[in-house]
């Protein structure tokens, strides 16, 4: 038998013992399929596999996540939902959340980071109250020994230190528009802070600015830097669910 497909049977048997484990999990819990559902789910999109060398047997590849954070209300910050439409067609897993879910999508990034030995790769974008929530979950990742690759704010409403938790943080914003913030540094940060004034843009306010293709266009070549090109297969079958 060929290396390669010795390596194949046993990352089907090593998926196979994690499917088992959760019917037994959740028999044992009561939480009835919902858990087996979830492992099933996660196999299938391509956010979980398992390494088929078995020195790594018990961490888990997580593929990259992308999280764009919407502002007021939630029905405000469209261009977070169009930002979010292009990555998917570029094959990045990329999900829209109100900003009020910052903790919880910080509590998944350190989740996946630590089953991953510190390998999964995460990224936060957010606009308006959506770019506030970018600089919290940073700080919460900081606090929790965990990082994002990326974090980009589109016009943040309030001035916040920055403490860590973000390799690079971009910060697109206007000091003329009666809303945005620069972000500032704390003592100690380690990474790449860029506060970019578009102030002479214009054809840009707080309530567009999000919206705007050419740095839509921007933002995903720094994706692409940061964690690398989309799954082209995830691509694939992205499309092929609209």
């Amino acid at each position: 038998m060929s290396m390669s497909r010795r390596a194949r049977y046993v990352a089907l048997a090593f998926s196979g013992v994690l499917l088992a484990g959760c019917q037994t999990t959740a028999q044992t819990s009561g939480e009835g399929g919902a858990t087996v559902q979830m492992a099933r789910d996660a196999i299938a999109r391509g956010d979980l596999y398992s390494s088929a060398n078995a020195r790594h047997a018990r961490v888990q590849q997580i593929a990259p996540r992308i999280y764009l954070i919407r502002g007021l209300a939630n029905v405000f910050s469209q261009g977070m939902d169009d930002l979010g439409a292009k990555l998917r067609a570029r094959g990045y897993n990329a999900t829209v959340h109100e900003h009020g879910a910052w903790s919880a999508i910080a509590a998944e990034i350190l989740q996946n980071q630590r089953a991953s030995g510190g390998r999964h790769q995460a990224v936060v974008i957010g606009h308006s109250l959506g770019a506030n929530a970018v600089t919290d979950i940073s700080n919460e990742l900081a606090r929790n020994g965990g990082s994002v690759a990326l974090a980009v704010a589109f016009d943040p409403t309030v001035r916040q230190p920055l403490v860590g938790g973000a390799r690079r943080y971009v910060n697109l914003f206007q000091s003329n528009n009666g809303w945005g913030a620069s972000v500032a540094a704390a003592p100690g940060y380690r990474g790449r802070l860029e506060n970019i004034d578009l102030r002479q843009s214009g054809n840009l306010t707080h309530f567009n600015i999000d919206k705007d293709a050419r740095l839509h266009s921007q933002v995903i070549g720094w994706v692409a830097q940061a964690i690398g090109g989309g799954n082209r297969r995830l691509a694939g079958r992205q499309a092929a669910a609209r």
